[in-house]
């Protein structure tokens, strides 16, 4: 069911991405179904056991899934965490999405 996923969750403005293999390109999307997003090699990326280096316990912690001020919370931890260690990178819009259901599955 789109979009995804169709029942709330417990993360305010949270998105789901999907990168099909065949959608990659180099130069910048263009929308068409071979290129609808791009990336740089090496990655920039925080793992999980950095976050979890930063509060000395469990990220997750002991913490209600559905307490929406802890997933919050978690959420900018991770991004600040990523502007610390990638202070140089860009800070990117979410991109506009243009996906019809409909049209794609009729």
């Amino acid at each position: 069911m789109y979009p995804y996923p169709s029942t709330a969750t417990h993360f305010a403005g949270g998105i789901w991405y999907s990168f099909p293999r065949q959608g990659a390109c180099d130069a910048s999307p263009t929308g068409a179904a071979d290129c609808t997003y791009s990336y740089s090699w090496p990655p920039e990326d925080i793992s999980l056991a950095e976050l979890q280096g930063s509060t000395k316990q469990s990220f997750w912690g002991e913490v209600d899934d559905e307490d929406d001020s802890a997933n919050a919370a978690r959420v900018q931890a991770a991004a600040d965490l990523f502007k610390q260690k990638y202070p140089r990178s860009e800070d990117l819009d979410t991109p506009p999405c243009d996906f019809n259901y409909n049209k794609f599955w009729n």
